[in-house]
């Protein structure tokens, strides 16, 4: 090669015993250049070798290798990729069980195969995201857990990755997304939602339903997240951070914007994690709470926190907030996944992670008969499906002043949230509205005097 040679793509792959897909996505990011030569794309010979030379080349693997499982910097188990087993992802050796993902080792420092399989699962786009069999498709790809892979598993939610054993000098700092720009991270620039899935992208790894898609702006990592069958959702997130705003302090919860592109409305939230923080999902340690007896869940829960060097002050204001707010906003989505901790990587202390993603709330996907008849009911998560039996856990109310909330922090809150609804096509459409302002002005209310009611009891006033 060299000079102006051009091969065509499925040379150039195996020239560099990698798939066409993978071509595709060094074409995107500049590794390696192409021109359209007699209606076919062909690669430059030059990039080719300047890649072989290149860091790059180091750091091209293939799925059956050995990789180290990392958390930042910091080497934590020696792991195998097998596509053809059940589990793909092999646990051959641990070398700092404290580092490995919450719940994924025992007691004695032991991986735990399935809770490993799990998490792996949980770290690739799943299958009912819209349009991804048809995108993995194009991208070559038939195996799920292999999509990972594409970007050495990086994510945006936490600090681990996949080193190929063979290349030790590979630094965190030098792939990581925190610091480090990923294919097509402009939200005015992408096609699809599912165009930057299999190249150089935390898209990879995110998990969840509705279409998602990483950005950058103004230097700021943010989720763009849409939805489907109704465009209601995107505009209750930026409702939930209107309540939020108007009750919690700023690092408690994660605040939402609208945008707007070809496909319709979507809500923005700035990446809440530093470089070396990641966040563990309470789905993660829910395995550890069934040893402790003679409690409930959230009992529990507060007790796993505590040991796991979490302050159970901060862990009890952090859930009440939650419970709280989720039953103002008849929240029916706060599974054990859209909730947990932040943990670092260094210090392994962990803090309550800020209040986010309430989307699948306001009776969005009430039926127009149900609209009719002013059904309001809602089943709350995660503790109890009965809200009032749920919001009774709420043991904490000192950050919700009486006096505030009758008077200040939520008064024209209804009319805000109002406004912020009749932007949506779904929420405006057949009395919607005027039933969803009616329902919020019952939930503000039953709240407010609930949590009068729990105020007296946990004071030990009768």
């Amino acid at each position: 090669m060299g000079g102006d040679t051009y091969i065509p793509m499925g040379d150039a792959a195996r020239a560099l015993g990698v798939t066409k897909p993978r071509i595709s996505q060094l074409l995107s990011s500049g590794e390696l250049t192409g021109s359209l030569v007699g209606g076919r794309r062909m690669i430059d010979g030059d990039s080719i070798e300047r890649y072989l030379a290149g860091k790059a080349a180091a750091v091209e693997f293939d799925a059956s290798r050995t990789f180290v499982l990392m958390s930042a910097d910091h080497e934590v188990a020696v792991v195998r990729h097998d596509p053809r087993k059940d589990n793909p992802l092999v646990v051959r050796e641990i070398l700092d069980a404290p580092r490995m993902p919450l719940g994924t080792v025992t007691s004695g420092g032991k991986a735990k195969p399935r809770n490993v399989a799990d998490w792996w699962d949980h770290r690739s786009v799943p299958a009912s995201r819209p349009g991804l069999l048809a995108r993995l498709g194009q991208i070559e790809i038939t195996d799920f857990s292999l999509l990972p892979l594409n970007n050495m598993a990086l994510s945006l939610s936490d600090c681990y990755w996949l080193r190929p054993a063979t290349n030790e000098t590979l630094q965190w700092s030098d792939v990581n997304y925190f610091d480090n720009n990923f294919v097509q991270s402009n939200l005015m620039a992408w096609d699809n939602w599912l165009s930057a899935v299999g190249l150089d992208s935390p898209d990879n790894t995110s998990e969840g339903e509705l279409p998602k898609r990483w950005v950058i702006r103004d230097g700021v990592r943010c989720l763009a997240k849409g939805c489907t069958g109704d465009d209601q959702r995107p505009f209750n997130e930026v409702v939930a951070t209107v309540l939020h705003r108007r009750l919690l302090q700023r690092d408690e919860y994660v605040p939402y914007t609208l945008a707007h592109i070809q496909d319709g409305p979507l809500c923005l939230c700035p990446n809440f994690l530093g470089e070396r923080e990641e966040y563990v999902p309470a789905a993660l340690v829910r395995g550890d709470l069934s040893s402790m007896r003679r409690a409930t869940t959230y009992d529990r829960l507060v007790r796993f926190a505590e040991h796991h060097a979490c302050d159970a002050a901060n862990m009890h204001r952090a859930l009440s907030q939650m419970i709280v707010c989720d039953a103002i906003l008849a929240n029916t989505d706060r599974h054990w996944r859209n909730f947990g901790f932040i943990r670092s990587v260094d210090t392994l202390q962990m803090r309550p992670a800020p209040l986010f993603d309430s989307g699948n709330s306001l009776w969005y996907n009430k039926t127009p008969q149900q609209v009719e008849r002013n059904d309001w009911t809602f089943q709350s998560r995660p503790f109890d499906p009965n809200p009032a039996h749920q919001l009774a856990l709420a043991n904490d109310l000192s950050w919700f002043d009486p006096t505030a909330f009758d008077h200040a922090a939520l008064s024209g809150f209804v009319d805000e949230a109002v406004e912020i609804l009749s932007h949506s096509k779904h929420a405006a459409a057949n009395g919607r509205l005027d039933y969803i302002a009616r329902g919020l002005q019952k939930r503000v209310d039953q709240v407010s005097a609930a949590v009068e009611t729990l105020r007296f009891v946990h004071r030990g006033w009768r």
